[in-house]
């Protein structure tokens, strides 16, 4: 079925398209809600909560061909929603520019398997593993994050230097990377 054809057919309440739309994102969209919760019940939440209002809202899919960002945009806003429920976030305030020279540990994160990668970012703590996902894996700015998770631009900015120290560490500890790098 086309994306045409999948959203019509939700619309009229078609189980063949509906099982079709599931089929299509489940997998992939499951993915994203491990990498937000803290727990597999909590991104089995989302990942329910995602699909209800995909199929309540899909009557506002104005290009079929853009269903895809559109069905991932629901998954990141929801998993968001569960999170600031629950989420407690320091302040920090004017923070300069966080940069990550390490090129090395860039590598080392880029090359590592997917698994280990998101095994490594679910033992963040909650604050920095929402913006380094936020950030570093579905390309945020600063200011985005800072406003969907209604916090500083400066707070973003440590919170992903937090996350980058973090996972260093735990690549060090893995023995990925070496302590000279």
């Amino acid at each position: 079925m086309t994306n045409d054809q999948i959203i019509k057919g939700c619309l009229k309440f078609n189980p063949t398209a509906r099982k079709v739309l599931y089929d299509k994102y489940a997998s992939q969209m499951y993915s994203i809600c491990m990498r937000y919760a803290n727990s597999k019940n909590d991104a089995n939440d989302i990942f329910q909560q995602a699909f209800y209002l995909i199929y309540k809202n899909l009557s506002q899919v104005k290009n079929p061909e853009a269903l895809s960002g559109w069905v991932k945009r629901i998954f990141v806003n929801t998993a968001l929603e569960v999170i600031k429920k629950n989420a407690r976030f320091s302040n920090v305030n004017n923070i300069e520019p966080l940069v990550d020279s390490n090129e090395n540990l860039n590598f080392a994160i880029q090359n590592i398997g997917i698994e280990e990668l998101a095994a490594l970012i679910q033992q963040l703590p909650e604050g920095t593993r929402m913006v380094f996902n936020l950030y570093a894996i579905e390309g945020y700015s600063h200011k985005e994050i800072a406003k969907d998770l209604d916090i500083s631009i400066g707070t973003s900015k440590s919170q992903l230097f937090d996350a980058r120290k973090k996972l260093k560490e735990a690549l060090i500890s893995s023995q990925i990377i070496t302590k000279e790098i």
